[in-house]
C-alpha cells in the first residue's frame, strides 16, 4: 500500500475551519453581495456562462505564451474546439503534454474561463497544454462531456510529436467537474488505450456526483453554495442520468488499480474537499500514489482567481512541479500519427483571442459587469411585479 501524501498550510492532516478563512475570501464574497451579483441558481445557463466570463476576466491574470493556437478536432458527435499553448523552445519534443478540462458543473465554463490557468501552467511547467471545450449540458446531456474528453485525450496522444511534446509524458488535468472528467479519462485510457497517462492533476475535483462524500456543512459552502450545486445538478444530472455510474462518478469505479499517480489541489472551504480526499484514500488503498495539497481558508475555484487569492499561485507552482517531474510511461508503437492538426484559420483564431483580450480590459469588462448587474436587477424587479400581480389577481 502506498502512503497517502498530505500537505496542508495548517500542517499535515489539519482540517480547515471557518475561523481559518482567508480574509480575502470574506472581502470578495462581501463585494459580490454588496454589488448584487446574481446567484448562479437564479440564472439561465446562457446567463450563468456570461457571468462566469466576466468574473474570470476580473479575477484571473493573463500571461503571454510563446505560441497559442486554436483547432477544431474530430469528436464522436461533431468537432471539439481545443486551444494549444506551447511555451519555451519550439524544438523541445521531450516536454510534458497536458490535456486540460475546464470546470463549470458540466454547464458553464469554456476555453476563455480556463485560459488564464492554462497559460500559467504552460509557462510554469514548460509543458504543452491542450485545453478542451467539451459539449456542455443541458444542450448535450451527460455522458456527452465524457465522450468528448476521452476523444480529445486520444487526439492529443496521436498528435503529441506535432504538438512538440512527449506522448509518454501525458498528464490529464482538470478543475471541478473537469477534474471528474480527468479522473474518468485516465481510467478509460488504462482500460481502452491507446496509452496510459503519466499523471493526473485534479484541481478542486468532483469525482462522485451522488454527492455521498460531499460535505454539507454550510460553513464550507462559500460561493459554490448548495443552491448552486443543486442548480448544476438540475441541468447536468437529471433523473435520467445514473449518478452512481462510474462513467459519471469515476470515484465510484470498482477498480482504481493501475492508474497514474494523482496530485489533488483542494480548498478548505469547499464542499467537494471531502469528495477529493475520499478519492485520494481510495486510490491509496488500490496502490496508487496520491498527494493531496490542501489550501485552508480558500474557496472552490480559487485556483482560477490568482488576482484575488495569492494561494492560487502556490497551488499552480505545486501542480507545475508535479507536471515537470512526471516520469514517462510506456507508449505502444503506432500511437503517433502523421495527419496534420486541423488548426483554425490564423485570422479566425487571432480574431477570437483579440476579442477575448478586449474582454479582459478593465474598462470593457467593468462596463459589461455593470450592464449585467443592471439587467439582472431589472429582471428581478420585473419578476417580483409579475408575481405580485399574479397573486393579487382574481382567484
Amino acid at each position: 500500500m502506498v502512503p497517502l501524501a498530505y500537505d496542508s498550510q495548517l500542517g499535515s492532516g489539519a482540517a480547515a475551519s471557518p475561523a481559518a478563512r482567508d480574509p480575502r475570501v470574506g472581502m470578495f464574497l462581501d463585494m459580490l453581495k454588496a454589488a448584487g451579483w446574481p446567484a448562479v441558481s437564479q440564472r439561465t445557463p446562457r446567463q450563468a456562462r456570461h457571468d462566469l466570463r466576466i468574473l474570470a476576466a476580473a479575477t484571473g491574470t493573463w500571461r503571454p505564451v510563446r505560441d497559442v493556437g486554436d483547432a477544431l478536432i474530430e469528436g464522436p458527435l461533431g468537432p471539439i474546439p481545443v486551444r494549444v499553448y506551447r511555451p519555451g523552445r519550439r524544438e523541445n519534443s521531450e516536454r510534458p503534454l497536458v490535456v486540460y478540462f475546464h470546470g463549470g458543473g458540466f454547464v458553464i465554463g469554456d476555453l476563455f474561463t480556463a485560459d488564464g490557468l492554462c497559460r500559467r501552467l504552460a509557462n510554469a511547467s514548460g509543458a504543452t497544454v491542450v485545453s478542451v471545450h467539451y459539449r456542455r449540458a443541458p444542450e448535450h446531456p451527460l455522458p456527452a462531456a465524457q465522450a468528448d474528453a476521452y476523444a480529445a485525450a486520444c487526439w492529443v496522444l496521436r498528435h503529441a510529436r506535432e504538438l512538440g511534446a512527449d506522448p509518454a509524458r501525458l498528464i490529464v488535468a482538470g478543475d471541478s467537474a473537469g477534474g471528474g472528467l480527468a479522473a474518468h479519462v485516465v481510467q478509460r485510457l488504462r482500460d481502452e488505450g491507446p496509452a496510459g497517462a503519466a499523471l493526473q492533476v485534479l484541481f478542486n475535483p468532483g469525482v462522485d456526483f451522488t454527492l455521498e462524500h460531499t460535505d454539507r456543512d454550510p460553513e464550507l459552502a462559500k460561493l459554490l453554495d448548495w443552491d448552486t450545486i443543486d442548480w448544476f445538478a438540475a441541468h447536468a444530472l437529471p433523473p435520467s442520468v445514473d449518478r452512481a455510474d462510474p462513467m459519471i462518478s469515476p470515484g465510484r469505479a470498482a477498480d482504481l488499480g493501475g492508474l497514474p499517480p494523482a496530485v489533488l489541489i483542494t480548498a478548505g472551504l469547499d464542499p467537494f474537499r471531502a469528495d477529493a480526499e475520499h478519492y485520494a484514500q481510495a486510490l491509496e488503498a488500490s496502490g496508487v500514489t496520491a498527494s493531496v495539497h490542501e489550501f485552508p481558508g480558500q474557496i472552490h475555484g480559487f485556483t482560477d482567481m490568482d488576482l484575488v487569492f495569492p494561494a492560487a499561485n502556490d497551488a499552480l507552482r505545486r501542480a507545475a512541479r508535479a507536471v515537470q517531474s512526471a516520469p514517462p510511461v510506456e507508449v505502444p508503437l503506432g500511437v503517433a500519427s502523421d495527419e496534420p492538426i486541423p488548426w483554425c484559420r490564423p485570422d479566425r483564431g487571432r480574431l477570437r483571442r483579440m476579442r477575448e483580450g478586449t474582454q479582459r480590459l478593465p474598462a470593457v469588462n467593468g462596463t459589461d459587469a455593470l450592464w449585467n448587474l443592471l439587467n439582472a436587477r431589472w429582471r428581478s424587479a420585473a419578476s417580483r411585479i409579475k408575481n405580485a400581480a399574479t397573486q393579487g389577481g382574481p382567484r
